[in-house]
């Protein structure tokens, strides 16, 4: 009984990491460009 007990925690536990390292693999989203246009007056300013 505690072996299977053992055994469930154990694949829980490993699902999480796994879980997490595919979350973490994941390539963050590119920022989006805002929509719209610059007026060449607020160029000069960045």
């Amino acid at each position: 009984m505690q072996q299977d007990t053992f055994n469930r925690n154990t694949k829980a536990q490993l699902r999480q990491v796994f879980d997490a390292l595919r979350e973490l693999m994941t390539p963050p989203e590119p920022p989006k460009r805002p929509i719209g246009f610059v007026l060449l007056e607020d160029k000069s300013k960045k």
